[in-house]
């Protein structure tokens, strides 16, 4: 089974505003909602991608009864822990005119001790030998930095397989209980080490000593500029896709849906990193934070260049 674990859920709310500007009155011409949250973004594209999943994480508040019959009504398992405030909303700011695309993110609700141990026992009962693991995205401001690295510890004890997909102190903390594979993005690769960079090689050494510190693999995506794909051994960059742009939001939950399809289809590490980023490519083309389609990725994917480097 697949779990993917969702600790701050948003309903994501997508405004289309031409020529947005700040200080002035804005028109809107389209509006969106989808439910959203890292966790959950995976398994809506595993959903189209015909791969079941479990979601969990913490849900309240007036949009809870809304995410579960959503998830229900796209045949998605959910197993959330109730909590007593409200699950937040984020608005995404779609300026196609200007290509200028802007995220104002809720911090989200105040997670109480006893929700907290409740997830964490929820998430012992559910994980199993064998299981393929998400855990990803942000959390609550009073949520512990170090609580990816407990559900790591605890899902690597089981057997399960750990995908992490976060940043800052969230992903410092989880890498010590050395997680499977990582997925940061660019940015987040350089604020997880303290430093910038001035080429793709040294992104490379550095993801190298982390697969000898004890990782599988690590994934760094590039934006518009591709991705690069680390493993034990071998080193992979794929350029970028020239694709039409209407939402950044989840091209890197989608990304990492791509993993767990090629593992489980039994993908080598170029055919992996070639569907990552294809999975990548047809997200950024939808409106709001819509899954893509299995058969729009695969179509994309002969359009995906990639080189070996050592």
């Amino acid at each position: 089974m697949v779990i993917t674990v969702t600790l701050n859920p948003a309903m994501d709310k997508t405004l289309t505003i031409d020529n947005f500007t700040l200080g002035k009155v804005n028109r809107v011409t389209k509006i969106r909602y989808d439910i959203g949250g890292k966790g959950i973004n995976v398994s809506k594209v595993l959903r189209n991608f015909g791969i079941d999943s479990n979601c969990t994480g913490f849900l309240g508040g007036i949009l809870k009864d809304t995410f579960e019959k959503e998830l229900q009504s796209n045949n998605i398992k959910n197993d959330f822990i109730e909590v007593s405030q409200n699950t937040r909303t984020n608005t995404k700011i779609v300026d196609n005119q200007n290509k200028i695309y802007t995220d104002v993110n809720e911090a989200g609700p105040i997670i109480t001790e006893f929700e907290l141990n409740s997830l964490i026992e929820k998430f012992k009962s559910i994980c199993s030998e064998k299981d393929i693991v998400v855990l990803s995205g942000g959390v609550s401001p009073n949520v512990p930095k170090n609580i990816y690295g407990t559900l790591t510890k605890i899902a690597k004890e089981k057997g399960a397989f750990v995908i992490l997909d976060a940043e800052g102190e969230l992903l410092r903390e989880g890498i010590k209980e050395k997680p499977d594979i990582i997925k940061p993005n660019d940015h987040e690769f350089e604020n997880l080490l303290s430093k910038r960079f001035d080429s793709e090689n040294d992104m490379i050494y550095e993801a190298k000593k982390l697969i000898d510190y004890g990782l599988d693999k690590v994934l760094i995506s590039l934006g518009e500029k591709g991705a690069i794909f680390v493993t034990n051994g071998e080193v992979i960059y794929g350029k970028g896709l020239k694709v039409p742009v209407k939402s950044t939001v989840g091209a890197g939950d989608s990304m990492v849906a791509a993993l767990i399809y090629s593992m489980i289809n039994g993908y080598n590490n170029e055919e992996t990193l070639k569907f990552a980023i294809a999975t990548g490519g047809v997200t950024v083309s939808l409106e709001g934070t819509q899954a893509c389609s299995l058969e729009d990725v695969k179509k994309l994917i002969k359009n995906v260049d990639i080189e070996i480097r050592r």
